[in-house]
Formats: structure tokens, C-alpha cells, sequence
């Protein structure tokens, strides 16, 4: 039996008693058999520099030692060895981890310092756990409220600016082309458009069009995380869209002009569906009508 055909049904399994032990016998099995061991690892391990100096100051000054020549075969599983580890490597510290809010629902989880996330509905958080000390570093995508860990920090990246904290609370929303961000506890240094505002707790900051607006919010965490949100001169479309969010629903405005409607200021309750829909038709005078997961307003 050729070299190559042993081989390859020992990495198989598929050597019957009497060829295993031929093939256990030959000079070239100790190696194939440790190639094989550190294959099944596939481990990245960190490197002791102090360690390896001391070998080879320990070393190089012995004489050399005959250095025999393996068979082809073996050269060519190495290759590969390394070559597949090398790609674990790499895939491992470019793993992302994504944690998903799907609509009507929320998520919460813990960053590898411990500082804690709450995603609100139809959110996307993204970030490595990776060497998380040299990069503390989250991508979102919705709205989320964090409590960082005590002389912890790091960024909440946005597509419309980026937030920076130290053991702090706070809320960050960015949906379609508005950015807020508020501060509970601590200082967060906000920056978006090439602007950078430093907000304190009960302040507030909103990036909408390329413009900024700042406001005081004395509220001890937001209104989302209790099922309740309180609006001040919003307008309906928007006010419309996180009612959709909370209760996973498509409600369709059918009136003309929307955006011509006044700006509603109240209360909306995002624990009960009915109540919800009853703030909005009696602010504007709407008639809401329900089929299975579709609403529409309109005019009475």
C-alpha cells in the first residue's frame, strides 16, 4: 500500500488492526500523528516572548543537529495545517457579535466589561468581543438605553454620529434621519456633523437635517423602558412609526397631506394596543379601523 493511500484512511478511520499497527510502526507516524493532534485544536495560543528568547539564548550555541527530510506528504499537510489555522485566526478575532430587537419585542445584553444594553424594538446592536480592552466599540441601529459599567468606557457608533461614555446612563436613538441622545447618570460626549457637545444628566441633544437642538429631560431613564413615552411637538408619521414598532403592526395614515398635520405633544402607552390608537384619533380627530395586522386611519 503507497504512503499517500495509509495515510489518507488513517485520517479516515478506515485502517482495519493488522494496518494500523504496520502503519503505527513506520518512522514517519509520530509526526503525522502530532500534525494531527494540533489540527484538532485549531487554537490560537499567545506567544510567551519571554519564554521563547530564553530558548533560543539557551540554544544557539549547540551544535546542529541532522535535519531529515519528510516525506512530501507531510510538507503538504502542514501547509495546509497552517493555512486552516490561519483562517480560524482570522475568522475568530473578526467574529461580529449581533444581538437583534425584532419589532414588538426587546433585548437585552451584556458588552464584555459588563456594562448592560437594552435594545428597544426594531434595533440592531453589533460589536467584537474580541480584544474588547483595544476596542471598545458598538455599531447601532435603532434606539438602545446602556448602563456602562462603574470607569467604563466606550462608543456607540451611529450612521449619524458617534457617542462616547464613562460609567454612565444613557439613550441613544437613530432612526431614518434623526439622531438623539440623552444623558441619566455620568457625562457623554456626543459628536455628530463635526460638532461635539459634552451633555450632563437631564440633557438632551437631537441632530435632525443637519440641524441641532438641545432640551432638558429630568425623567431618571426613558419612558420606552416602562411602556410609556411622552411627546412634545412631535410629528404624527413619527409618532406613528414607533407605535408600529412596539406592537409589530402596519397602520396606514390615509389622510392628504400628513405632514401638514399639527405636531402632537401626550402621552402614548406601548403596553396596550387599543389606548394607543385611542390617543392618536382623538388628538386628530381619526377613526381607526382593524384587520388581523393592518390599521388604518382616516378621517370620521
Amino acid at each position: 500500500m503507497k504512503d499517500d493511500t495509509m495515510l489518507a484512511k488513517w485520517l479516515n478511520n478506515e485502517l482495519d488492526a493488522k494496518a494500523l499497527e504496520a502503519f503505527m510502526s513506520t518512522p514517519e507516524f509520530a509526526t503525522y500523528n502530532k500534525i494531527k493532534e494540533y489540527s484538532a485544536q485549531l487554537t490560537a495560543p499567545e506567544a510567551d516572548m519571554d519564554a521563547l528568547y530564553a530558548r533560543i539564548s539557551a540554544n544557539k550555541n549547540k551544535p546542529a543537529q541532522k535535519v531529515r527530510t519528510l516525506n512530501p506528504w507531510i510538507s503538504r499537510i502542514a501547509a495546509m495545517l497552517v493555512i486552516a489555522l490561519g483562517a480560524t485566526y482570522f475568522l475568530y478575532i473578526n467574529k461580529t457579535t449581533t444581538q437583534l430587537a425584532e419589532n414588538g419585542q426587546r433585548t437585552e445584553f451584556l458588552l464584555p466589561d459588563n456594562s448592560s444594553v437594552t435594545l428597544n424594538a426594531g434595533s440592531e446592536a453589533d460589536y467584537k468581543t474580541w480584544n474588547w480592552k483595544n476596542n471598545r466599540k458598538l455599531q447601532l441601529d435603532g434606539e438602545a438605553y446602556f448602563k456602562a459599567a462603574k470607569g467604563k468606557t466606550f462608543d456607540v457608533v451611529t450612521a449619524m454620529g458617534k457617542v462616547t461614555v464613562v460609567g454612565t446612563q444613557f439613550n441613544v436613538k437613530a432612526r431614518d434621519n434623526r439622531f438623539d441622545v440623552t444623558c441619566f447618570e455620568g457625562k457623554v460626549r456626543v459628536t455628530s456633523n463635526g460638532k461635539a457637545v459634552l451633555l450632563t444628566p437631564g440633557k438632551s441633544i437631537t441632530f435632525e437635517n443637519g440641524k441641532m437642538q438641545t432640551s432638558e429631560d429630568k425623567k431618571t431613564q426613558p419612558g420606552w423602558l416602562t411602556y410609556e413615552v411622552v411627546y412634545s411637538n412631535e410629528k404624527l408619521t413619527s409618532v406613528i412609526n414607533e407605535i408600529e414598532r412596539q406592537y409589530s403592526v402596519d397602520i396606514e395614515l390615509t389622510v392628504q397631506h400628513p405632514e401638514k398635520l399639527s405636531a402632537f405633544t401626550g402621552y402614548i402607552p406601548m403596553n396596550n394596543l387599543n389606548n394607543a390608537l385611542e390617543s392618536i384619533t382623538t388628538a386628530y380627530n381619526l377613526k381607526s379601523q382593524k384587520t388581523g395586522n393592518k390599521i388604518i386611519l382616516s378621517v370620521e
